[in-house]
């Protein structure tokens, strides 16, 4: 991994002198996967919230918004992570992207329920659940069924 991201930060030193923003957003774009994969979410936000500005398509940005807001997720920053999950599904919403739907409803749903905030966390688990069953993922359905029936649950108490 040192490797590669010694490669990446090259890439974006490279970037940034040429001024040119499409190497600029790609090297943010890998320097940020790799901290996510070795579990330095707090790097990994921090690149990837400098190539928001470089954002040009909408699953780019649903994309990134999701990636950051589960990065603040398993930091335990559940307000944040529910943020990013709302512009995540806003970005979803400009590009009728019915897998980032699920994507981003299930991350609002998961931080809202960390925040205690259970009925806001079933509203989104009902609308990740519509669209999984428009893609007629049965195994997402069964997934966000069972997350869904466990909110149910600790709303009943």
């Amino acid at each position: 991994m040192d490797n590669a991201l010694e490669h990446h930060q090259k890439d974006l030193e490279l970037a940034v002198k040429s001024n040119h923003p499409e190497a600029m957003s790609r090297a943010l774009d890998n320097i940020g996967r790799i901290y996510a994969q070795i579990g330095d979410f707090t790097r990994a936000i921090e690149f990837w919230e400098k190539k928001i500005p470089l954002l040009r398509h909408g699953v780019e940005k649903t994309w990134l918004f999701h990636e950051i807001g589960r990065c603040y997720l398993e930091l335990g920053l559940h307000k944040e992570a529910r943020d990013y999950g709302v512009r995540s599904l806003a970005a979803a919403d400009e590009i009728a992207d019915d897998k980032w739907h699920i994507n981003a409803n299930v991350l609002v749903a998961q931080s809202e329920m960390k925040l205690g905030n259970i009925e806001s966390c079933v509203a989104s688990f009902e609308r990740a659940l519509t669209h999984a069953k428009l893609q007629e993922d049965h195994f997402l359905m069964n997934a966000i069924q069972k997350a869904l029936d466990e909110a149910k649950t600790q709303l009943s108490r």
